[in-house]
């Protein structure tokens, strides 16, 4: 009898071992969505206000611009790379677009979003040509385009003169009564999961930011890869520019400063490796809403801007923290 029980207990405790790993890990999958589902339960109990239908719309239109940029940064990561330029190319779509708005939208759209799109074919022809590092190369472009920025605009706002209604109506625009941005969001999203999930160019993306070697082994053309991920972020970046200015009819010279920051931040919260080739754009939707959602409730609580600013920086650590921790268990 004894040996039976002596027996046993290795068993037990072995089971017990394997409840818990599985536990962790499953808090470790979803933490996004757990803290997506606290936040809200908490923030509806702190403000009266939260849960108001106006204060939602504001919500989810805030979050657009910057979730615009946080899908391409998503892809940008899932490729083992990171796109600090992002935030100044948001800039310099709201400035061109700003600049050419009197001679039609169709141009102004047109032409900015060309001029983002090839920036970022730029950081990826310096990434895989010259061999910079995906840090370097983006740092030099985001000091770059914003040189460019103040360089047009003498360090003054850029006024969308004449903008026609289909301009404007892009940025405060409703179809039905949803804001056009979340819209616009939304359909971008839908667009990018499915591609990265049913196609065969999100497949090799995943490949490439998974095991660039074996990649090449393979016979996926690492450098095209690579090339189109960073044209793809410089694509969303203008989007989001066109956003930006077509709500307030202005460019500031420091249009889209830091959405680089909190699309990498909304990434992390969200569930992307930064070691490249695991997490989806699906998650980087909660981690935008899980930004925006704390950035509000911190205004209706009537927060410092500069407490805001701390308590960004704690959760970009603890979303390292958790990725790290994430990947280690997997």
């Amino acid at each position: 009898m004894s040996n039976v029980e002596i027996g046993s207990k290795p068993v037990a405790k072995s089971s017990s071992t394997t409840n818990l790993r599985t536990a962790g890990l499953f808090l470790l999958n979803y933490s996004h969505v757990i803290t997506f589902l606290v936040l809200v339960i908490a923030a509806s109990i702190a403000s009266p206000h939260f849960l108001n239908s106006t204060n939602i719309l504001n919500v989810v239109r805030g979050a657009s611009m910057v979730g615009v940029v946080a899908i391409g940064m998503t892809v940008v990561i899932l490729c083992r790379g990171i796109d600090l330029s992002a935030g100044s190319l948001v800039g310099v779509a709201a400035v061109t677009a700003a600049a050419l708005a009197g001679s039609g939208s169709p141009i102004a759209w047109g032409v900015a979003l060309v001029v983002t799109t090839a920036l970022g074919v730029v950081n990826g022809v310096l990434i895989t040509k010259l061999k910079l590092q995906p840090f370097i190369a983006t740092l030099a472009m985001m000091i770059f385009a914003r040189g460019c920025i103040y360089l047009y605009s003498d360090g003054g706002d850029v006024y969308a003169q004449g903008a026609d209604a289909a301009f404007r109506w892009l940025g405060s625009g409703y179809i039905w009564v949803v804001p056009v941005p979340v819209v616009l969001f939304v359909a971008l999203w839908a667009a990018l999961a499915y591609v990265m999930k049913h196609t065969r160019w999100g497949r090799h993306v995943y490949a490439v930011g998974a095991n660039e070697d074996a990649a090449r082994v393979y016979g996926i053309g690492v450098d095209r890869i690579k090339i189109q991920v960073y044209a793809l972020s410089g694509l969303l970046a203008g989007i989001a520019g066109l956003i930006l200015v077509s709500r307030v009819s202005v460019a500031e010279p420091n249009a889209g400063n830091l959405f680089e920051l909190d699309a990498i931040a909304a990434t992390l919260i969200g569930g992307t490796s930064f070691d490249g080739g695991v997490g989806a754009v699906t998650g980087t939707i909660l981690g935008v809403l899980i930004l925006a959602i704390i950035t509000n409730l911190l205004n209706l609580l009537g927060v410092s801007p500069f407490v805001q600013m701390l308590a960004m920086g704690v959760i970009i650590v603890v979303a390292v923290v958790i990725s790290d921790m994430r990947n280690r268990q997997r």
